[in-house]
């Protein structure tokens, strides 16, 4: 299934023993009309090294898993994103303020760049 962004999608950046991983927040309205969030998880290229609260547009992507057993040895279906080509559109401003981070003041945050890789450069397992 492929993924193509019509809107910013914020990417959160989690480190936990000295490993880097990313989640998108998905919403659902729900009938009563408050929204019901859930998160999934985003893969990049090795080489992509995305800040917190990073804002992009997604190029090309795609739905796809990966399959571990737990001790009973049931398969468990783990979905996530995998993100070959986005363009970064800002970032969010620390929690200080609400101020949204674009392109044209970036220079005052942590700067990054949009890596485009060819598909027959993409590592695959």
């Amino acid at each position: 299934m492929d993924i193509i962004s019509d809107k910013k999608e914020l990417i959160y950046r989690h480190e936990f023993d000295n490993k880097v991983s990313y989640t998108t927040r998905l919403s659902n309205k729900k009938q009563n009309g408050e929204y019901e969030n859930g998160y999934i998880n985003v893969v990049f290229n090795k080489d992509v090294n995305l800040e917190n609260k990073t804002q992009i547009m997604i190029k090309k992507a795609w739905l796809t898993f990966y399959n571990t057993k737990d001790e009973k040895d049931k398969i468990i279906t783990h979905p996530y994103i995998r993100i070959t080509d986005f363009e970064i559109v800002g970032y969010l401003k620390p929690s200080e303020a609400k101020e949204e981070v674009t392109p044209s003041n970036i220079e005052k945050w942590e700067s990054a760049k949009n890596i485009e890789i060819e598909p027959d450069e993409l590592p695959f397992y």
